[in-house]
């Protein structure tokens, strides 16, 4: 059963025809790489490093030695320019994710809507205008994306600082909150309603999905112990493994996230019924 679930969850590709997937996946991993290979970027934050150990061991407050410290932060133009290319490389993870959160809610509900053809091609327009997770439109689909991803980079930073802050109660409610972008993309809820309703669908769903989100920190955990050995053998050659099991990473949770909405919603438990694994 474990087995099956890691091979479900890190089978990025098997979503509808693949090629689509396979694009996304192939696009997020050259721009990712390529940050660490951008001309104009500078790497080499030592002077920075040093100066900011010069204002820790400041032991008598001098004002003019710390103005003078102020004045003169070392950090050049191509620094700034890593730094803003490293969060723009965040950002297009996170559009990564959701682009392949709703491809898959999507292309489940239209292979739904294909065995319901299958089994009993009388009833296919009485289902499709009654069932309630009919596969949402392209377009509206676009539509909301950009308006996830415009909010998504608004709270970006106040979010990770909350995060890291409480990292601890982060973790507990993330079983409860991960499936909400997907719920919105899925268009079965508004934007400010996909979070109550993703909690609500989450309730008795909580310890299986708190299972699978653990395999899926676990892997992060073994990355970050392994692949960083592979920098003592070539720089380049670990920018790009590493960019390519980030990306890799990041579509296996959203894939989890489409999953597990996709599950809870068509099997919601009531009473003492057993919930279904995802």
């Amino acid at each position: 059963m474990l087995i099956a679930a890691v091979k479900n969850i890190f089978d990025i590709d098997n979503v509808g025809s693949r090629w689509g997937v396979r694009i996304l996946y192939l696009v997020t991993v050259v721009l990712n790489a390529a940050i660490h290979f951008n001309p104009w970027a500078d790497t080499d934050f030592t002077p920075l490093q040093s100066w900011a150990m010069d204002v820790y061991n400041l032991t008598e407050i001098d004002a003019d030695q710390y103005n003078a410290l102020m004045n003169a932060i070392p950090i050049s133009r191509g620094n700034v320019i890593y730094i803003f290319s490293l969060c723009a490389g965040y950002l297009l993870l996170l559009a990564s994710a959701y682009i392949y959160a709703g491809l898959y809610v999507r292309a489940f509900r239209k292979d739904k809507m294909a065995m319901v053809h299958d089994d009993d091609p009388e009833v296919l327009n009485y289902a499709i205008e009654h069932l309630p997770d009919k596969p949402i439109k392209p377009f509206e689909l676009f539509l909301r994306l950009v308006l996830i991803m415009l909010f998504s980079t608004l709270i970006s930073i106040p979010f990770v600082l909350i995060t890291f802050y409480f990292m601890f109660i982060a973790i507990i409610g993330l079983p409860f909150v991960f499936t909400a972008p997907v719920a919105y993309l899925s268009g079965d809820t508004g934007f400010f309603s996909s979070l109550p309703y993703a909690v609500r669908l989450s309730r008795k769903y909580y310890f299986i999905n708190m299972r699978s989100i653990g395999l899926i920190l676990f892997a992060i955990l073994i990355v970050d112990f392994t692949v960083p050995l592979i920098a003592n053998l070539s720089l380049t050659a670990f920018y790009i493994v590493d960019a390519a099991i980030t990306t890799w990473i990041w579509l296996a949770f959203a894939r989890l996230a489409g999953m597990a909405y996709c599950t809870m919603k068509d099997f919601p438990i009531k009473g003492g019924k057993r919930p279904f694994a995802i």
